[in-house]
């Protein structure tokens, strides 16, 4: 198992947080999580692990779907989120869907702290993200 992911592993095990995982051939490695934030509302977050254990990526996907004609107002809403949040990066995927993005360079040996962090991290502002993206979708 590729030891990044799996010291974040036990970290989730630690915290009783359900999760799924799947190793990839190449010794990369995915790890899904369905967390809810603080308004109830339910992210299904995906983490990437490079295979060589110094590569970690966050996708949150479903963040809404955006109908074409509230493209452009969406846009602009995740460009000032963008802004005003460092870390954690929104866009509109291909499909019309919002999504977030995070990425980060570890080591096996930080991985356990550094990954939690990224992953409290972008639980620190999805909630408020999220009503700036139902506000243009409403």
């Amino acid at each position: 198992m590729n030891q990044s992911a799996e010291a974040l592993v036990e970290r989730l095990q630690r915290h009783d947080i359900k999760y799924m995982e799947n190793p990839q051939p190449d010794g990369s490695h995915y790890v899904a999580v369905e967390l809810a934030g603080s308004s109830g509302t339910l992210y299904n977050v995906v983490m990437v692990f490079g295979a060589d254990g110094t590569e970690f990526r966050i996708r949150i996907f479903q963040l809404g779907k955006v109908p074409t004609e509230r493209q452009r107002p969406m846009l602009r809403v995740l460009n000032e989120l963008n802004e005003t949040y460092a870390w954690l990066r929104f866009y509109l995927d291909s499909d019309g869907d919002v999504a977030a993005a995070l990425d980060a360079v570890i080591t096996p040996g930080s991985a356990a702290r550094v990954c939690w962090e990224m992953l409290r991290r972008a639980f620190s502002v999805l909630d408020e993200a999220q009503k700036k993206i139902d506000a243009v979708l409403a």
